[in-house]
């Protein structure tokens, strides 16, 4: 500790014990008197003068102390020796009197001496800061100078630096000022040039400025569109543009803002073209189907009696001459009326195939399990000479139309049917499979393999149907070159049905495919849209 600061703590102590000092020196001088013929006659002016000095020198809690004493001291004075209750009303009173006026001269001068410490102390404050006020007057314009310059360089750097073009212009037209961005967006070499301009020469329409100072004197606080721009060489810019008031009044200021959108403009015109052209080719694509389907149903309905009547000319020879021809004769003419009837049965499917493409959806809930085993008693009520195994997952369920969707398993199961039916432990399974973040409906069977390679225009399930006789006949053609029955398709397993089968799940929204083994093939089918990203299997899509 520093002398200074020692001696500094020696006087506040020494001035503490100073102060209960007037208090007992008081005491002692009244004590002292008591033994003389001289007595104090007053006691309470010497002990009140005590506790005022002491208050003056210490301070308020030493000034209380001695406020303390001397009421003990006083009481003490003024008890009577030998009794039980040494004070009489009057001396209680004088007691009481005194407890309360000490405590009370002390904190009396114990605020005056801090109010004058306090004003002493504003006072010393007040020439303090006269005495500094000018040194800071003279240093406060040198600070605020250097201050206002580096706040002018630091807007600057970000006025020029911002990402936007920026431009202050008068009501009347007048280039304030305008930071790099604009300069370097319209193509002028200096910001004197643009400042040597009307702002109405940079808006592609000169009207627009006017209408923009309008609607802001009209009290909008803000202006944001879109609208043309234009470069010193004439190459019109497309910008988002805002505006806003900077000052009140005739001097009028307007900042202008402007972000080029020239790229994202031009290519939201394109979408937009693209879009609408995509729309005139959905339109005329949806014109051209409906009259392709029109021309299937006309032809489809045109050939029925043609058919009809090969049919009826080919019973009547059956019945006419059949016992003039030989066993390979009549063979032929019963060959020729089964595909007669096969002909006539490929164009109801023509006319059913057109009617799927109108029509709206009758969207309920549908038990797949079940109308795949209705579908399966069918089949095996139909071929009962088929040993074939069908397996169908139950509680299989979907939202579709009933009748379409029962058409599509009929197809896509009678397809299977023919491929495995007459096969050493022939199966047919019905149930879900997941390809990727998706929930398939699977149709599996234990029919001859499929080859990718031999998967020409048709489907993959075509391409195995054509092989087929169905049971007993085994794969490979007939007798002559010809397919077996139902054109080797087996039970109603025709092109068409599968185009049939992709027309109906396309109308739901989903899509089907096959997907070729050695061992045997699956078709897979989904139902309408779902969330995620669509998977991708390696497949052949049924499409022709």
């Amino acid at each position: 500790m520093s002398p200074r600061r020692l001696h500094r703590v020696e006087r506040a102590y020494l001035r503490q014990l100073l102060s209960p000092a007037f208090a007992l020196l008081a005491i002692a001088i009244i004590e002292g008197f008591s033994w003389t013929p001289w007595q104090i006659v007053a006691p309470t002016t010497l002990l009140l003068t005590a506790v005022v000095a002491s208050t003056f020198v210490g301070g308020l809690v030493d000034g209380l102390i001695s406020a303390g004493i001397t009421v003990w001291y006083y009481s003490y004075l003024l008890s009577s020796p030998g009794t039980i209750f040494p004070y009489t009303h009057e001396t209680l009173r004088r007691v009481l009197v005194y407890a309360c006026s000490a405590p009370a001269v002390a904190l009396m001068v114990g605020v005056i001496k801090q109010r004058a410490a306090r004003i002493a102390a504003d006072a010393a404050r007040r020439e303090r800061d006269s005495s500094d006020a000018v040194y800071a007057s003279l240093t406060w314009s040198r600070e605020a100078e250097k201050t206002g310059r580096e706040a002018e360089r630091r807007y600057r750097a970000f006025f020029d630096a911002n990402v936007a073009g920026i431009v202050h212009a008068f009501r009347d037209g007048r280039v304030l000022q305008c930071n790099e961005t604009l300069r370097r967006m319209i193509g002028f070499d200096t910001v004197e040039d643009i400042k040597a301009r009307d702002i109405r020469d940079l808006f592609q329409e000169r009207a627009d400025f006017d209408r923009i100072v309008e609607r802001l004197d009209r009290g909008t606080l803000s202006v944001e569109e879109e609208l043309g721009f234009r470069r010193r060489d004439g190459d019109p810019r497309r910008v988002r543009l805002t505006a806003r008031r900077l000052e009140e009044g005739a001097r009028l200021v307007v900042e202008v803002s402007v972000v080029d959108i020239t790229p994202q403009w031009m290519a939201q015109t394109q979408a937009a073209t693209l879009e609408t052209k995509l729309a005139a080719q959905e339109a005329d694509n949806a014109v051209l189907g409906r009259e392709v389907d029109a021309l299937a149903h006309a032809v489809a309905h045109d050939l029925r009696a043609p058919l009809r009547r090969m049919d009826d000319l080919s019973e009547a020879l059956i019945v006419d001459y059949g016992l003039r021809l030989d066993g390979e004769g009549r063979a032929r003419l019963n060959r020729l009326a089964t595909t007669s009837r096969n002909m006539e049965k490929l164009v109801r499917q023509f006319i059913e195939l057109s009617r799927l493409t109108g029509g709206e959806l009758k969207r309920e809930a549908v038990n797949l399990s079940a109308v795949a085993q209705e579908v399966a008693e069918s089949l095996r009520a139909l071929r009962p000479g088929d040993d074939v195994t069908c397996k169908i997952t139950p509680g299989l369920s979907a939202n579709g139309d009933p009748s379409l969707l029962r058409l599509a398993l009929t197809h896509m199961i009678g397809t299977a049917w023919c491929a495995t039916a007459g096969r050493p432990g022939s199966y047919i399974e019905f149930g879900t499979a997941r390809v990727g973040d998706r929930q398939t409906f699977v149709i599996t069977d234990g029919g001859g393999g499929l080859d990718r390679p031999y998967a020409g225009a048709l489907p993959g399930a075509v391409q195995r149907l054509d092989n087929g006789y169905g049971p007993g006949h085994g794969p490979g053609p007939g007798p002559d070159g010809e397919p077996g029955p139902n054109g080797g398709l087996g039970p109603g397993a025709t092109a068409v049905t599968l185009v049939m089968v992709q027309r109906i799940i396309q109308r739901h929204g989903g899509r089907v495919w096959v997907e070729a083994t050695p061992e045997g093939g699956a078709v897979f089918f989904t139902l309408g849209h779902q969330s995620g990203k669509s998977s991708t299997s390696p497949s052949i899509p049924l499409a022709l």
